[in-house]
């Protein structure tokens, strides 16, 4: 399921208002879900390295976290050109203080790829530059997301 962060699904945040809505779409999704005050986050880095490359001070700043594990994203490109996808994982705190800038950094684009869960991983949440994507263990978990926040979602006909 995506939600969208900003009316008329604007992609980027330009005010503090427009941040402060933002936010509080993103809030509002995960208190939906039941989101404890103790989550996960998993982060990525990029890099043409297998081995596990030093986290950008930025992000390990609002997302501590510990190398977990690294990805080949396709193994038919020549060596050369392969990229590996480091991923990070580390405890998040859902509280505004320290929740909020790693939100930021993705709303803004300055880094992609975040996952944010339970430590059961019951749900999964992917907050990208212009909204958020849910997954839910149930259709019903799904559609009662969705009802709640119907006026959240893309107009457009795919959902996106």
């Amino acid at each position: 399921m995506r939600f969208h962060s900003l009316p008329e699904s604007k992609r980027y945040a330009v005010t503090e208002e427009e941040y402060a809505t933002l936010l509080k779409r993103q809030h509002a999704i995960l208190a939906d879900l039941g989101a404890a005050q103790e989550l996960i986050a998993i982060t990525c880095e990029w890099s043409a390295d297998p081995s596990p490359r030093r986290r950008e001070p930025d992000l390990e700043r609002v997302a501590p976290g510990e190398h977990w594990r690294t990805v080949l994203e396709n193994e038919t490109e020549e060596p050369e050109a392969r990229t590996y996808t480091h991923l990070y994982v580390g405890p998040l705190t859902n509280l505004p203080a320290t929740f909020d800038p790693l939100l930021r950094e993705v709303a803004d684009f300055e880094t992609a790829g975040v996952i944010i869960a339970p430590r059961g991983l019951g749900w999964l949440v992917h907050p990208y530059d212009g909204g958020v994507d849910v997954m839910t263990a149930t259709r019903a978990e799904r559609d009662a997301l969705r009802s709640r926040h119907l006026e959240w979602l893309s107009q457009h006909q795919g959902g996106l």
